[in-house]
């Protein structure tokens, strides 16, 4: 679980750097940080979703074969999904620390 993370918060963070010219707008236009801070949040949880979701739909089509039978009861299906969101929560605080930090001057001339 801490390796992947760990693999999560280098993906969302090195998502950020590449939009940090994007964001360096959004705070010059009078972007609250909330509001940015919301915008990477989104888009950590939607890629934990669709990541989850997508695990979903491969163990559904290739449950039949292997030999041995796992049952992921709904409980154990839905613990999964509540971890799957709090790791990437923890993942995209990296990306939340960098957006407050850029200086929107400096971002915009490099």
């Amino acid at each position: 679980m801490l390796v992947a993370t760990a693999i999560i918060a280098l993906i969302a963070y090195t998502m950020t750097l590449d939009k940090r010219r994007e964001i360096a707008t959004l705070k010059l236009i009078g972007a609250p940080d909330r509001r940015i801070v919301g915008l990477i949040i989104q888009q950590a949880l939607a890629m934990g979703i669709i990541g989850l979701l997508f695990g979903a739909v491969m163990v559904n089509a290739i449950v039949g074969y292997f030999p041995r039978r796992v049952v992921l009861q709904l409980r154990d299906g839905l613990v999964l999904a509540g971890i799957v969101v709090l790791v990437r929560l923890l993942a995209s605080t990296i990306s939340v620390r960098y957006v407050l930090k850029i200086d929107s001057a400096t971002a915009l001339a490099g």
